[in-house]
């Protein structure tokens, strides 16, 4: 199997020189946590760009200083065993496809994971109990926003499990929940954007109400987790099939969810990531 057997060939891009705003706007647009930078009028790739350097640098607007520079590619030709290993050794979630220099396509952890195990009857009817993570980043859901993502932040993680007082879980925060949730603290060139009404609205995550500024700080709101959490999660138990598992998280277009004891008791988290060695090993 090669690369080009399960990329994406309609791959959204930005364009440098380019903002921030720029990449916010096709990120909400599109509903995707990273994109390809290219070189503006051609398709020749420079960088890339994940809501995780947008909040890394939050006070940045230059895209072309908030992009990774010469990232990591792969060719359509390249066997998928060599960019699967390369994804797994830097954990990466995405591989841009080039060829000649040129961006021709996007290769990402539920693709590989589709292509390999949702439909596969001996690796995908195991149960994802072995591929549990069970160093599970948790808080509780009376912990402030800010904080929240200082503790997510120093473990290294994409997403927090919510707590309440008892050891339930009642909800999570990722990564694309902050961006989601940030204030914007305008200094000046206010613009906003409207979708066929005349009425003012208040800055959001969808193109309808997008706010549109030249200069800004993003600060995220003083208040509890509970009150921006996501509470309705998609969780699974230990007995789940890989299968199973696989197919859920891309449906939901979702990287990772608890998993919970038959009694209901969080144990652990699975990660798309995780199942990466498995697909590696269905490869032969």
């Amino acid at each position: 199997m090669m690369v080009k057997d399960c990329m994406q060939s309609d791959v959204v891009y930005v364009s440098v020189p380019g903002t921030r705003d720029d990449v916010l706007q096709v990120m909400a647009e599109k509903q995707i946590n990273g994109v390809p930078v290219v070189k503006k009028g051609t398709k020749n790739l420079v960088g890339m760009v994940t809501r995780t350097n947008l909040l890394k640098k939050a006070d940045e607007n230059q895209l072309a200083l908030l992009m990774v520079r010469d990232p990591t590619t792969v060719t359509p030709r390249t066997d998928i065993k060599t960019a699967l290993k390369t994804m797994m050794a830097h954990e990466f979630r995405r591989l841009p496809v080039v060829e000649k220099d040129e961006l021709v396509g996007l290769l990402s952890v539920p693709d590989i994971l589709g292509a390999t195990l949702e439909d596969d009857e001996k690796y995908g009817s195991q149960e994802i109990s072995k591929y549990v993570n069970r160093n599970i980043a948790a808080v509780w859901e009376e912990t402030p926003v800010s904080l929240s993502y200082m503790i997510m932040d120093m473990a290294g993680t994409n997403g927090l499990v919510v707590l309440n007082a008892g050891g339930g879980v009642t909800g999570m925060v990722t990564v694309s929940d902050y961006i989601k949730l940030s204030e914007v603290t305008v200094e000046d060139n206010v613009s906003k954007t409207f979708s066929g009404t005349d009425s003012a609205v208040e800055w959001g995550w969808t193109s309808q109400d997008f706010l549109v500024v030249t200069k800004k700080l993003l600060k995220l709101p003083n208040v509890p987790v509970k009150e921006v959490m996501t509470k309705d999660i998609i969780n699974f138990t230990e007995i789940t099939t890989v299968s199973e598992c696989v197919r859920t998280l891309r449906n939901e277009e979702i990287d990772q969810a608890p998993v919970l004891s038959v009694k209901g008791n969080l144990v652990g988290m699975i990660e798309d990531h995780g199942l990466l060695t498995l697909a590696l090993e269905s490869l032969g």
